[in-house]
């Protein structure tokens, strides 16, 4: 089996290496950067599984290495590492990574433990989402490709359908772990396929995530006696780091 992949970004040759030793050590493939443009393009050209980047690097670029990283389809999902001078607390103040929580920041000296246990977690994390199998149901392939796109850069296996009565039968068939569903699929097909999926032994403990254009008040109007949370409707065009996020909560509970 290929071992996981990670980059490690770190103008300081010296830590860099420790890093590298380290998670060598552990097992893990290892990709050096040293520079901002070199993070960026090695990031885009191979298929990495995490990042662990230092969010001090000379002018500001490592937020633009970050900011890259979370805009392009190949990399938007990978879980990203923070090693930095600074305390967490300082580290979070900088706009571009607000939302990283403290326990993805690691301050140097690195406590290597905690470190490559975080890395660990993760990595772990994404083994067990390629076992996991997403059903996208949207009649814009445009549309469907570009989740599909997002969702394997995560890590998930996927299928696709275009209709909603595509959607039913393979659903029957493949029994998928999730499934993201448009409702304003043509002709009612969407809403009918909600209904179904809920009504069908073997279907109804599937979770659905509705994706849609319209606002979500006036979706859990048009499913009357349903209860869609308002958590599980996501508006194009789509968040994904929030939409990653709730897909990895539905599937937790199944």
């Amino acid at each position: 089996m290929a071992k996981q992949k990670i980059l490690i970004v770190d103008d300081d040759k010296d830590a860099n290496d420790i890093v590298r030793d380290c998670l060598d050590a552990a097992g893990y493939a290892t990709i050096q950067a040293f520079t901002a443009e070199e993070a960026i393009e090695k990031a885009d050209a191979a298929r990495l599984d995490l990042v662990v980047l230092d969010i001090n690097l000379p002018d500001g670029s490592g937020e633009m290495v970050y900011a890259a990283l979370q805009g392009m389809t190949s990399t938007k999902s990978l879980p990203v590492v923070i090693i930095s001078g600074e305390t967490p607390a300082r580290v979070r103040k900088m706009q571009s990574v607000k939302d990283i929580p403290a326990a993805d920041i690691f301050v140097k000296p690195l406590d290597i433990s905690a470190f490559l246990e975080r890395v660990h977690f993760y990595l772990a994390e994404k083994k067990k989402r390629a076992l996991r199998r997403i059903l996208i149901v949207d009649d814009d392939s445009f549309t469907n490709e570009i989740i599909k796109e997002n969702l394997e850069a995560a890590g998930y296996s996927t299928l696709s359908a275009f209709g909603g009565y595509d959607a039913l039968a393979l659903a029957k068939e493949k029994r998928p772990d999730l499934i993201l569903l448009d409702l304003n699929l043509p002709a009612g097909s969407g809403s009918l396929a909600y209904t179904v999926l809920q009504s069908l032994d073997g279907l109804s403990g599937i979770p659905v995530i509705i994706i849609s254009g319209e606002d979500p008040e006036v979706i859990r109007r048009m499913q009357t006696g349903k209860t869609i949370s308002c958590e599980d409707i996501f508006l194009k065009p789509l968040d994904f780091r929030r939409l990653f996020m709730r897909i990895a909560r539905r599937l937790s509970e199944k």
